[in-house]
């Protein structure tokens, strides 16, 4: 495909795997108010119509043919007259920074959109529409300009809301058509069950980012879930970062759901791929009540043991990784507990190398569990 236009600079990829062409458009040269993109550009990307050393005061709108699948998050960063653009129906992902373009009055994201994520919108901005396909929503960013409006749970869920296909269930967000939760509104509770309207737990369903970006002070961490028999699948990092997480039930039998190998990832009482989810047909607990934890805790004070006697210098990542494969429950904190007990009660000659940044014996030791107390 031949671009004639001098006015638009754009660059011909082609795969080294597949053998197709991408046509990526660059940057654009012109001053006209209205911008219209060659039909056969695939992608536009970064600061394509203007920069932080060169601000464009003279586009005002912005026309995109369907021929674009990819328009990066800075695509239209300092175009500071731009107030209108009308996007391709065949773009997929919606991660576009509105930040520095504070005449942007209305953003119609197309139906075709199914992921949207890391935008930043002006407060200038009189009208946000979105389509009804959204199935993916991602609240770990947010802008540190205190002059722009982000991206925050309670805005994304008023947009969302002026579209029928979505409402609010139980304090979820959902998508109605696609039966799909996005993200919960409130962190008040340490159990939830999730509404039987939902057949496919979406990622960052229940991620706890508001830990991260310390935007709320009285936010309990969620400890147990209840996931109703309507559910069939559980999405990539649908859990992640639920490091108090103790319990997940699931109502129906455990062929019956879906479960992405990462989507209990950073989650420290469960494996990645949430292989601890109690389910209808799950084995029955024969362990006594009161027992588990102080069992779990002998059993991580051996595997700390022998990793300090058989490995160089190994850290408290090394000892959560090989725990999770084999203890019920273990988390960092609990592993820092663990070291202290040994210290204390077993006399353990445990020590930290700040060069190694790893944990030795200092002098010739033996675990023997009769100093100490678990009942």
């Amino acid at each position: 495909m031949t671009f004639t236009d001098p006015n638009f600079i754009i660059k011909t990829f082609t795969s080294k795997k597949t053998g197709s062409k991408k046509h990526v458009l660059r940057r654009y040269k012109g001053n006209e108010p209205v911008v219209t993109i060659p039909d056969g550009v695939n992608k536009i990307a970064d600061f394509t119509f203007a920069d932080d050393i060169e601000p464009n005061t003279t586009i005002e709108k912005i026309i995109i043919p369907d021929s674009v699948t990819e328009i990066t998050a800075n695509a239209f960063s300092y175009c500071k007259a731009l107030k209108d653009i009308k996007f391709p129906n065949k773009l997929k992902e919606f991660v576009i920074d509105f930040k520095h373009c504070p005449a942007i009055e209305e953003i119609v994201v197309p139906e075709s959109v199914t992921d949207i994520s890391a935008c930043c919108f002006t407060t200038k901005c009189k009208s946000i529409r979105v389509g009804g396909n959204i199935t993916f929503v991602n609240l770990t960013f947010f802008g540190k300009n205190k002059k722009v409006m982000t991206l925050k749970p309670k805005f994304l869920a008023d947009v969302l809301l002026s579209n029928p296909a979505y409402t609010v269930i139980d304090g979820f967000v959902v998508n109605k058509i696609h039966q799909v939760s996005l993200f919960r509104l409130h962190f008040d509770k340490a159990e939830l069950r999730l509404p039987e309207e939902i057949k496919v737990i979406g990622t960052n369903t229940f991620y706890e980012f508001y830990r991260q970006t310390s935007l709320s002070s009285d936010m309990v961490s969620l400890e147990k879930v209840i996931i109703p028999a309507s559910v069939r699948k559980i999405n990539h990092l649908a859990f992640m970062n639920c490091d108090s997480l103790k319990e997940v039930i699931y109502e129906g039998f455990s062929e019956d759901l879906e479960v992405s190998k990462w989507a209990f990832y950073m989650c420290a009482g469960f494996h990645h791929d949430g292989r601890e989810i109690v389910c209808k047909d799950s084995p029955k607990q024969t362990t006594r009540k009161g027992k588990t934890s102080s069992w779990d805790m002998v059993r991580r004070m051996i595997i700390i043991d022998e990793m300090i006697r058989t490995k160089s210098f190994p850290k408290l990542t090394d000892f959560l990784d090989v725990c999770m494969k084999n203890v019920t429950s273990a988390s960092i904190p609990s592993l820092n507990r663990d070291i202290s007990m040994m210290r204390l009660d077993l006399c353990a000659p445990i020590e930290y190398d700040t060069v190694e940044k790893g944990y030795y014996y200092s002098s010739p030791f033996t675990l023997d569990f009769r100093r100490l107390r678990l009942w």
